[in-house]
């Protein structure tokens, strides 16, 4: 079974890295990502996993509904990469199977299946200093507290993996998938999603800048 990774970045040098090799060792075979106008080194990292032949890289230099970019990289991973299983992510994320591999986890999905959500889980900001953001942000947001704003960046949410399907739409933020006759699985949730949006001051600037 293969699976491959969509990914979006821009100006992610900060945390990239660690992402790429994190889901490469957790089960992820090859990545696909579209770099969008990044300047902060971003686009470098990408072309050294493209070298080393694990990525596939996209440029766009363009601005444009971003959606409709990671729903081009999930077609593209069943027509041309040979993907069995699709997981759309972001560059803050690292998609946490609870089992030994994420490859080991989907394939124990009953074969009538082909969407799997994850819990989405959010890590809120420390203090800024030299240490590496994984070892600051050790601190997750309650998935019980009453934060339900849906433009929050700390709202309860789910993410989705698909089955490959050279038709399928990815609705925004990675959340849902339409466009095919794949049958969600409900009540079990194999992965938790971990997420880092806001590492520092200057991260979060610049984020937001540039949103």
């Amino acid at each position: 079974m293969k699976v491959v990774l969509t990914l979006r970045a821009r100006d992610e040098a900060d945390i990239l890295d660690a992402n790429l090799a994190f889901h490469l060792n957790a089960g992820v075979d090859f990545v696909i990502a579209t770099d969008h106008r990044s300047t902060d080194g971003t686009t470098e990292i990408l072309e050294s996993y493209e070298r080393a032949g694990w990525l596939h890289l996209i440029r766009e230099p363009e601005e444009g509904i971003r959606g409709e970019w990671v729903t081009r990289m999930a077609r593209l991973a069943a027509t041309d990469f040979g993907a069995d299983w699709v997981i759309n992510a972001d560059a803050d994320e690292f998609w946490w199977p609870r089992g030994e591999s994420l490859r080991s986890v989907l394939e124990a999905v009953p074969p009538r299946y082909g969407i799997v959500r994850g819990l989405w889980r959010h890590f809120v900001p420390r203090p800024e200093g030299e240490a590496f953001f994984a070892e600051r942000m050790t601190v997750r947001a309650s998935p019980h507290s009453p934060i339900n704003d849906p433009n929050g960046p700390y709202r309860p949410d789910l993410k989705s993996a698909h089955r490959a399907d050279p038709h399928v739409v990815v609705g925004r933020g990675n959340h849902d998938v339409s466009g095919t006759s794949l049958v969600p699985l409900r009540g079990w949730y194999p992965i938790e999603v971990l997420h880092f949006r806001l590492r520092s001051l200057e991260q979060s600037a610049r984020k937001f800048s540039t949103a």
